[in-house]
């Protein structure tokens, strides 16, 4: 008994583990099935970026900036990641026109979103059992290809392939993103607190 508790390896490396076999399924669909993708799964009440792949080194260091900054509510009415997590239904954008934000600190959300341009998007649900716990968005943009229904089939084995992830490793990622933001949100409280008094 005491073996197999010695074996077992300790949450952040199981952590790690997924996050390496997820972001390894994220790297596959570059270039063929989009230029660049997005791995997001639910921490709570925030949908967060856990894994990325862009077609170009300066497009995967953006991705790596937007995880660091892009949490998305789920009741979020304006993100088709949100939508997705809470419908469980695909979606699919032929066409994303461009917003045009003229002061956007460099380095914000709007910012990266901008220079990474994505023109069209298809984005699944990652699902453990009846549960979505996720989504993965594939997006076009360079390359100026769109997606079409027709790809559907496609982009659903990347999903199946990062649901096919053993569900610990996943919720092992979550919870450890989500302890960590909990963590820095009652750091941030105490800050506030300790400089009022």
């Amino acid at each position: 008994m005491d073996e197999r508790i010695g074996s077992t390896p300790p949450i952040a490396t199981v952590g790690r583990l997924a996050h390496r076999t997820i972001q390894r399924i994220a790297r596959r669909a570059v270039p063929e099935l989009a230029d660049f993708a997005v791995v997001f799964m639910v921490t709570g009440r925030s949908i967060v970026g856990i894994a990325s792949a862009h077609a170009s080194p300066a497009g995967n260091k953006l991705l790596r900036a937007l995880q660091r900054v892009y949490h998305i509510r789920r009741d979020d009415l304006h993100s088709t990641v949100a939508q997705v997590v809470r419908t469980g239904e695909p979606s699919l954008r032929r066409t994303i026109l461009q917003e045009t934000v003229a002061d956007a600190p460099r380095g914000s959300v709007a910012d990266l979103h901008r220079r990474l341009a994505c023109r069209s998007a298809l984005v699944l649900p990652i699902r453990v059992g009846n549960t979505v716990t996720g989504a993965v968005s594939l997006c076009y943009a360079g390359s100026g290809r769109t997606y079409a229904a027709t790809d559907l089939a496609d982009a659903r084995r990347i999903a199946r392939e990062i649901e096919r992830t053993p569900p610990p490793l996943l919720n092992a990622t979550s919870r450890l993103r989500a302890a960590t933001g909990d963590a820095r949100r009652h750091a941030a409280v105490r800050r506030r607190v300790a400089a009022r008094n």
